[in-house]
């Protein structure tokens, strides 16, 4: 019988770790979410949908469902990996091109990735496409804003837009710069489309703008410089600096703005959103506080339409038995197909000085609604906190007693009483440690204790301040010996515009210049005839209509040959041995 027992207890306490194994699994299980570049179109226009697993996985979705309202072009998935404070992180990454079958609003599906979901999305296909207002020239640009007249600090949306009909071996945008006004650029985005019945193509740039002045804001025209692809070879000796006869160049019109100053009703700090929220977290349960234990409590203001730098701080409140101290608060900006999000986080340690029931006030955040064009208000609830005596209380502070008091009461004769008549007495002694010199002694250990995991702490930071030290000295050398064996790969697929990004992305690490975003301008900075005629052979291989060849072992050689080139210099200027060895 004893053994029967034993035995379902061991059945029972493996059955116990088998299913918090399983727990465990889900808990881990890798995120996925899906986004989309546009969720409005035209019937004749495509878009790009992404879906993200932040683990590496050898998997595929599964695209049955997304096919019955969406037609698929093309699909590519990657794997990217990053080492972030000494750890690894992994993700992986699907892009597919879709294209609508029907007008209408369409549901992407969600996705199931190794028990992750992703969220549907809905799209929006319109009757018409986007068309240019000139239809005459085959490439076109033009500038649209979301709104005519706005208020100062409010978000304004420019979208600027090139149309092309025919084949174009480059583009270069001119930055936006709005005077008085802070410009941030939102995304890039290119689908086709068709023109006039003709397939076509459309590049997409948004920026978000938040005037600083009330007046006229002018937002001034954009240059774009275009390259068209013709189809004969002598286009890329103009392209490159010999003649400029295939350069477009064209501009947008100039936006004149209304901006209004801030309402004159409006007295609060001036916020100008679309829709405000605040959300705490408590480090704790707040219905068993003690004195002297402090508590975390942590507010995120989060804004849509505007940027972390325009949210005020809160004011801390002010209440009797609570002292607050405010840490420094922490800011985010995100992106997405409405513009900016900001986010505000403040983390505030409560300490209560004595028991009792105390209530914080409403935090309120009041903003102006500009869809609604109405000032609005946020609120958190008051938060009643519980506070219980604790080691620190005052109550529990109990005063010495002086027994010296007490014992000549007790110990005293009266002068006429014979003192031969007094039998001896065993004195008894009788001691009382008081009550502060427990707490001295806790306090001191606890002082002890933290002074000891302050100087463990401090010496595993130096420790890992000196690792961290070590690998940024070695990032460099790995992140430019990963972007070459991108660029080595995508030679060895043969995958031209994988291979024209690989190239670009190694040459901003090469020069450390972000601004790198052309083949035309890694071959002025190698400054070498021969690779700049391969890397020209390359972008007609990609670009141009008509047939065009590669000679991938001389693009190969040379940009090898242009790596030997780096050098670093001492701080006298004497040269050292190059940093790659071919």
């Amino acid at each position: 019988m004893k053994e029967s027992s034993f035995s379902m207890k061991k059945c029972a306490r493996q059955l116990v770790g088998f299913i918090l194994m399983i727990t465990g699994l889900n808990v881990y299980a890798g995120n996925l979410t899906a986004s989309v570049d546009r969720d409005t179109l035209g019937l004749e226009e495509t878009f790009t949908l992404v879906l993200r697993y932040d683990e590496q996985i050898n998997a595929t979705p599964d695209h049955e469902l997304l096919q019955k309202d969406f037609d698929i072009l093309n699909t590519q998935s990657g794997t990217q990996m990053s080492i972030i404070n000494g750890n690894m992180e992994a993700s992986t990454e699907w892009k597919i091109a879709l294209a609508p079958k029907r007008i209408g609003t369409l549901l992407i599906p969600s996705f199931t990735i190794d028990g992750a979901i992703s969220d549907a999305i809905p799209i929006t296909v319109e009757g018409k496409s986007r068309t240019p207002k000139n239809n005459d020239s085959q490439v076109n640009v033009e500038i649209e804003t979301s709104k005519d007249s706005a208020y100062v600090q409010e978000q304004i949306i420019v979208t600027l837009r090139l149309y092309t009909t025919v084949g174009l071996s480059g583009i270069d945008l001119q930055p936006l710069q709005v005077k008085d006004a802070l410009v941030m650029q939102l995304d890039e985005k290119q689908y086709q489309t068709k023109i006039n019945g003709r397939p076509g193509a459309v590049v997409e740039t948004r920026y978000a703008i938040f005037p600083q002045q009330s007046g006229e804001l002018i937002i001034p025209g954009v240059l774009y410089q275009v390259s068209l692809d013709s189809g004969q070879r002598d286009l890329w000796d103009r392209f490159y600096g010999n003649s400029q006869s295939n350069i477009l160049r064209l501009r947008t019109e100039e936006q004149r703005l209304t901006i209004n100053p801030a309402p004159a009703a409006y007295s609060q700090n001036w916020l100008p959103a679309t829709k405000v929220e605040l959300v705490e977290h408590w480090s704790a349960s707040i219905d068993s506080l003690k004195v002297g234990e402090p508590i975390t409590r942590t507010i995120t203001i989060k804004a849509d339409g505007l940027t972390a730098g325009q949210i005020a701080p809160l004011q801390l409140p002010n209440v009797d038995g609570l002292t607050f101290y405010s840490d420094q608060a922490q800011t985010d900006d995100q992106k997405n197909a409405q513009g900016m999000i900001g986010s505000r986080i403040e983390t505030i340690a409560i300490v209560p000085t004595k028991a009792g029931r105390f209530t914080l006030p409403d935090t309120t955040v009041s903003w102006w609604d500009t869809n609604k064009q109405t000032q609005q208000t946020t609120t958190l609830p008051a938060v009643t906190l519980n506070v219980g005596s604790g080691a620190m209380s005052p109550n529990n502070m109990a005063p010495p007693v002086d027994t010296q008091v007490e014992d000549e009461q007790t110990n005293s004769i009266p002068l006429n009483t014979d003192l031969s008549s007094i039998a001896a007495e065993n004195p008894v002694v009788t001691t009382k440690t008081p009550a502060w010199l427990y707490a001295s002694n806790l306090i001191t250990l606890l002082a002890a204790l933290f002074f000891a995991w302050r100087f463990w702490t401090a010496k595993r930071e130096l420790t890992q301040r000196q690792d961290n030290k070590q690998h940024l000295l070695t990032r460099e050398h790995e992140s430019e010996a990963a972007a070459w064996a991108d660029v080595k790969r995508a030679l060895g697929d043969k995958n031209l515009p994988l291979l024209r990004k690989a190239i670009l992305s190694w040459s901003q690490i090469y020069w450390n210049d972000k601004t790198l975003t052309s083949l035309h301008g890694v071959a002025l900075r190698a400054k070498t005839q021969p690779l700049t005629d391969v890397l020209q052979q390359l972008d007609s291989a990609i670009f141009s209509n008509t047939a065009s060849t590669l000679d991938s072992e001389n693009l190969l050689q040379l940009m090898a040959n242009l790596r030997r080139r780096k050098y670093k210099k001492t701080a006298t200027g004497e040269t050292l041995q190059p940093l790659y060895k071919h």
